[in-house]
């Protein structure tokens, strides 16, 4: 299981966040998603991919005396997924298992950013941000479905389809 979700859940939608914010404006956004994972039973550990002292110190802060998600917190979980399945951006990581095999050396997750950036706003120079990402690789277009993207994807994306969508940015 990956709790924070490859830090989406870190830093997540600005839906999530107010949500989030308006129950307890102290508690960062990780913390939900390690303490709603750390209550399941049968759990031997938590792994948290920190990557600062900062994300340490805080999941420490929350760890080291840890509670239970309350009813009331368990219900604004419930309100920030249905925010998060809301969303139709591609929650793509950008762990790039994803490239690492792929012999058309299409860079999949800066694609599916610029795909996402345009979702979010209406003046996003699409055209030329996705030109910047692909100079030199291949595109969303150069795809030969071999699928080796989708078998190394940790989120189980659909890789082959969301790329046949951005084509459209070509």
């Amino acid at each position: 299981m990956e709790p924070v979700k490859g830090g989406i859940l870190a830093d997540p939608i600005d839906s999530v966040k107010e949500i989030l914010n308006k129950a307890n404006p102290n508690a960062s956004y990780a913390s939900w998603a390690l303490r709603f994972v750390a209550e399941k039973d049968n759990l031997l550990a938590v792994l948290s991919g920190m990557s600062s002292l900062g994300q340490m110190q805080d999941n420490l802060s929350f760890m080291k005396d840890f509670k239970p998600l309350s009813e009331e917190e368990e219900e604004v979980i419930r309100q920030a997924q249905d925010a998060l399945n809301k969303d139709k951006s591609i929650p793509c990581t950008a762990c790039h298992y994803c490239t690492k095999g792929c012999p058309m050396q299409i860079p999949i997750p800066e694609i599916f950013t610029v795909e996402n950036r345009k979702k979010g706003s209406p003046e996003f120079r699409t055209k030329r941000e996705y030109t910047i990402v692909t100079a030199g690789r291949g595109k969303a277009s150069d795809c030969i479905q071999c699928g080796q993207c989708e078998q190394a994807c940790p989120q189980h994306l659909p890789i082959i389809s969301l790329l046949e969508k951005c084509r459209a940015m070509e």
